[in-house]
């Protein structure tokens, strides 16, 4: 599975999440909505998700990606991003033996403050073992 589609994939499962809403295409997003990017998150809304591969190490048969997932909180909420990482935990923590993933497991976490818009902002990465086997 190559980077693109592991990080689609992702983003599908994030966007089961109720009210989690990930539009490649658009409309925009609503304030009441968390907004699910591809990489960098924009500047709306204020509760927003990015999904990136940042690193990959393969061999022929069974394949690790490192995925980092970006959380920014409401304003003025402290434990905002730390609310949509237990959610995305929760989501993704339980993925295994489904569309070539084996398992998601978050390895480290990094909390970022808030931004200039009063945003709290974390960090998780999850490491995902895929399972490479051509299907015979």
């Amino acid at each position: 599975m190559d980077d693109t589609t592991l990080t689609r994939l992702l983003l599908i499962y994030l966007s089961g999440v109720p009210g989690w809403e990930w539009r490649p295409a658009g409309p925009e997003y609503t304030s009441a909505e968390v907004g699910l990017f591809y990489g960098p998150i924009a500047a709306a809304p204020d509760r927003a998700i990015g999904v990136r591969v940042y690193a990959t190490e393969d061999d022929r048969h069974l394949s690790q990606r490192r995925v980092q997932i970006r959380f920014r909180g409401a304003r003025g909420r402290v434990d905002g991003a730390d609310q949509l990482a237990s959610t995305a935990f929760a989501a993704l923590g339980g993925l295994s033996r489904v569309d070539r993933i084996l398992s998601a497991t978050r390895i480290s976490m990094a909390p970022l403050g808030a931004d200039t818009n009063g945003r709290d902002e974390r960090t998780d990465n999850y490491l995902i073992t895929l399972d490479n086997l051509e299907a015979s």
